[in-house]
């Protein structure tokens, strides 16, 4: 039965390890549904960073682990736009409340920093930032973590408030990988339409578009096009193979349009020119093993940022990438 106070839990092992994707399937439908009982729009929040996080996982006995500074950081960021930029409402009226605790946070924290307007996430005082974290990820453990698992039957992930993260299911892990795009969408839509019932706003896909603008894209991206070049001396286009200007691009392997993350695993250095042709195409999977090659060498270098851009990577993970983001449409690079 899914009608359990999930909220109320504290904790909650994984109730069923092997689960076929229909259940799966099933149960990500229910939580979208209106028969899924839903306050707020922290469900769908929670959902999307998961997501955002899935190729961050630690895989250990109990599962494929995440912690909830991750999650959370991801959520946090994830609904500052929402609230403070598109002043979007994120739950139902009613006589006790009027507003998400999430947006009494960020209210709080515009407040404390006197500020005037929407301002980035990101150019907020470092103290500010990890004050907003916590206080978002006190507030989600105790109402949304335990809901969530419970909407789930204990099958998507376990959990203990007192750890430092939940426990994916390592076959549901395999299936958000898979099905990543899918979902993502689904769980859009879903949030879209609980914002425009609490937002009285007839315009559906321009809540859409705000949702799928919420979580700013990193547009610099020095750093890594430093390290790569640091690492590999000949400084030439991956895929072409001359040498590169000051215009050099940092290119996702796996596009961003499947992944939606930057990770230093799925970067190489690229001309403009084929850059601009590979586009959100796949590389060929000539492509793709000498970027694996190329990953064994980089993630030997005895440097702390590099071993934290490899957390949770293996070749065995992007091959699998590579083979679920054909299966959601995307095609190679000719």
């Amino acid at each position: 039965m899914k009608m359990a106070a999930g909220w109320r839990l504290s904790k909650g092992e994984i109730r069923k390890y092997y689960v076929d994707e229909n259940d799966l399937w099933s149960s990500f439908n229910y939580v979208f549904s209106e028969a899924c009982a839903k306050r707020s729009t922290y469900k769908f929040g929670l959902i999307k960073s998961i997501l955002d996080n899935i190729l961050s996982v630690t895989p250990t006995s109990r599962g494929m682990e995440l912690s909830y500074i991750d999650i959370f950081s991801k959520f946090t960021v994830n609904y500052w736009n929402l609230i403070t930029k598109y002043h979007l409402r994120q739950i139902h009226s009613n006589v006790r409340y009027t507003d998400s605790q999430i947006e009494k946070v960020f209210q709080d924290a515009l407040s404390h920093a006197g500020v005037l307007g929407d301002v980035e996430f990101d150019s907020l005082a470092e103290n500010d930032k990890n004050s907003i974290i916590s206080k978002v990820t006190k507030e989600c453990k105790r109402c949304v973590v335990g809901a969530l698992y419970e909407n789930f039957d204990g099958q998507l992930y376990g959990f203990d408030l007192k750890d430092t993260g939940i426990w994916i299911n390592p076959v549901a892990y395999e299936f958000m990988l898979k099905y990543k795009p899918e979902i993502e969408q689904l769980n859009y839509y879903a949030w879209a339409k609980f914002l425009e019932k609490v937002n009285k706003d007839d315009a559906l896909i321009r809540v859409l578009g705000k949702l799928e603008l919420s979580t700013p894209r990193r547009v610099d991206l020095s750093i890594y096009r430093k390290i790569l070049e640091m690492e590999f001396e000949d400084n030439t286009c991956f895929y072409c193979g001359c040498k590169l200007s000051r215009s050099a691009h940092v290119d996702h392997v796996i596009p961003w349009a499947f992944v939606k993350a930057d990770h230093l695993w799925n970067f190489v250095l690229a001309c403009p020119k084929c850059n601009h042709k590979k586009n959100d195409r796949l590389p060929t999977k000539e492509g793709l093993s000498r970027v694996i090659v190329r990953n064994e060498h980089l993630k030997s270098v005895p440097k702390i940022f590099i071993s934290k851009e490899f957390k949770g990577y293996n070749p065995d993970l992007m091959w699998r990438i590579w083979n679920y983001a054909k299966l959601s449409g995307l095609k190679e690079m000719k």
